[in-house]
């Protein structure tokens, strides 16, 4: 009763904790949002609304998030692109895109890095490219719409 307690061994845990590099989220578009424009972003963006334009970023580490609910009629590109909605139109991930069960995409795939869930799909071409190469068609991508707005005008 008012003896000495004697301290159990702790465990030692020697497996090491796995991090998973979770961006903050900057930028949030929730899902009774719709926008219709072209929109440029850095850093991490999450879209759970509607979006009609393009998605752009030139940042090396940028990361789109696309929820279940969004979805995207437009071009795609960015470095890191996670989804799980609907994107109609071209993606162009620099890095990796990890498409979940949910996503959709209609339009071609450009990717270094691809995870695909059971359930996804794409109905477009699937292109794997190394950095350089993605970074020289999505040039040539932005050229060809550069000299077509100019004829338009």
């Amino acid at each position: 009763m008012f003896g000495k307690k004697v301290k159990k061994a702790q465990k030692v845990n020697t497996t090491p904790e796995v991090v998973e590099d979770k961006p903050k989220i900057q930028t949030w578009i929730g899902g009774n949002v719709n926008i219709v424009g072209d929109i440029s972003f850095t850093g991490a963006f999450s879209i759970d609304g509607a979006i009609e334009g393009n998605i752009y970023s030139e940042d090396p580490e940028s990361t789109l998030i696309l929820g279940e609910e969004g979805h995207i009629i437009g071009d795609v590109h960015a470095a890191k692109i996670y989804a799980n909605g609907r994107i109609d139109g071209n993606v162009v991930a620099t890095k990796k895109v990890e498409l979940h069960p949910k996503a959709r995409i209609n339009g071609d795939l450009h990717y270094n890095l691809l995870e695909m869930a059971v359930g996804a799909g794409v109905n477009g071409k699937l292109m794997h490219q190394e950095l350089n190469e993605i970074v020289d068609t999505a040039i040539e991508s932005s050229n060809e719409n550069d000299d077509s707005e100019s004829e338009n005008s």
